[in-house]
């Protein structure tokens, strides 16, 4: 969506110039958003901003770019179904990451217990599991469409389209309480625009692909298309929160310790403004 947003102009359309900077995992992103460096992050999963908030961070959750995962979870040609999880190495980014989250999610509803059934290795992202899993160092991991639909291709098992199973959002959208305050225009103009990018992302197939090419975007088009179709129905339409899920993610946190019990999904947690851009742009005929 943000590609899709940036390539088609939108920021610009909103009266904004924005500077992208890729920050790589959630704490990272945090730390740029708490020393200024960045006013808005993309972040991938909602625990770093939770512990930060708990820990007294002025940091809010304003949109959800998905309101499930979009991972897919492959195994080798020996783990074709959940109970072949049993016993197996299991790759992830690392611990207190999203793929962490979302696969022992996915094990606990199939009565797999992720401490004693399996054994959760810290890899790296996708592309770092991806050759994992290719030199046989793990068996299974979860995997962005893009990889898992060149992994299939290859000849790897679909255990599960995560997206199906989990409704837990992936991408959030975090800002400081200050920046919400201090700037409230500018703030919904952001937002709009984004979530400009993501209509089109999410139902403008074709434009939404050449928008991400014009961005930079590389890949063998006919796995770009098949990501597309496993990708955009994780979307929100609208930036929404996705409370249910955010509400799953904190309550697994305040169950290992990591977060108080008495800390509620509302101290971190603005929609404020989201809503009036919303409004706006419902008003305007731009959200379907």
């Amino acid at each position: 969506p943000f590609r899709a947003a940036l390539a088609r102009g939108y920021f610009k359309q909103q009266g904004l110039s924005v500077e992208p900077i890729l920050i790589r995992g959630g704490p990272a992103a945090i730390a740029a958003l708490v020393s200024g460096e960045v006013d808005f992050a993309a972040i991938g999963g909602a625990q770093a901003v939770f512990r930060s908030r708990a820990r007294g961070l002025d940091l809010s959750i304003v949109g959800c770019t998905s309101a499930t995962t979009n991972y897919i979870l492959l195994g080798d040609k020996r783990t074709r179904t959940v109970e072949d999880l049993r016993g197996k190495l299991i790759g992830i980014t690392g611990a207190g990451t999203y793929s962490e989250f979302a696969v022992k999610a996915f094990l606990r509803k199939h009565n797999i217990n992720p401490d004693r059934d399996v054994t959760l290795r810290a890899i790296g992202g996708t592309v770092l599991r991806a050759a994992a899993i290719e030199k046989g160092i793990i068996s299974a991991a979860p995997f962005s469409p893009e990889d898992g639909v060149r992994l299939i291709k290859a000849g790897y098992s679909v255990i599960s389209n995560l997206s199906e199973s989990l409704g837990i959002p992936q991408n959030i959208i975090v800002t400081r309480n200050e920046v919400l305050d201090r700037y409230p225009d500018m703030s919904k103009r952001v937002l709009k625009a984004y979530i400009q990018g993501i209509q089109l992302a999410k139902f403008n197939k074709k434009e939404a692909i050449k928008a991400g090419y014009d961005s930079g975007l590389t890949g063998d088009p006919e796995v770009v298309s098949t990501a597309w179709d496993l990708y955009s129905p994780g979307l929100t339409a609208d930036l929404s929160i996705v409370t249910a899920g955010l509400q799953q993610m904190l309550d697994e946190d305040i169950r290992a310790g990591l977060i108080d019990k008495n800390f509620t999904l509302d101290r971190v947690v603005n929609d404020r403004i989201l809503k009036i851009a919303q409004q706006e742009l419902r008003a305007e005929g731009k959200i379907k």
